[in-house]
């Protein structure tokens, strides 16, 4: 069971596998940081479903899921971490980096103050994650751009 498949530059398929797999090859720690209401639940509710949601409920604290991806014959696990990004509840995700192999900071393009926040998030990355960590900035709210 899976749906997907996008392409790479290799020309090999990324499929996200809808049922848990008993075992896999390789397993990822990601968590999504980013002001409140910048749409980061919304996002692994496309990912998680391929739809999307236009009234999802706010994050308190930190929820969880898993996807299995199956590229280049191996299985990878990813543990994905959707924060909070309501300022009173910002203590509370501090715990969520560690041992984070992935942080992907979002903010939504018709917010400057979401925008104006992303240095302030790269330095919570700094003290908290591994130097080494990957970071990926995400633009959301495409949909918005006229504003």
């Amino acid at each position: 069971m899976e749906y997907g498949g996008e392409e790479n530059n290799d020309n090999e398929q990324c499929e996200i596998l809808l049922l848990e797999e008993k075992k896999w090859d390789f397993e990822y720690k990601i968590i999504i940081i980013g002001n409140a209401f910048v749409g980061k639940s919304g996002l692994i509710t496309r990912v998680k479903t391929r739809k999307f949601e236009a009234n999802t409920v706010p994050t308190l604290t930190c929820d969880y899921i898993t996807l299995f991806l199956k590229y280049k014959n191996k299985t990878l696990k990813l543990d994905i971490y959707d924060t909070c990004g309501q300022e009173k509840y910002r203590s509370l995700i501090k715990s969520y980096y560690t041992a984070s192999s992935l942080v992907i900071i979002v903010y939504a393009i018709d917010d400057s103050n979401s925008f104006n926040s992303i240095e302030g998030w790269v330095r919570e990355v700094k003290s908290y994650c591994n130097p080494e960590i990957k970071v990926f900035l995400i633009g959301n709210k495409a949909d918005l751009d006229d504003k």
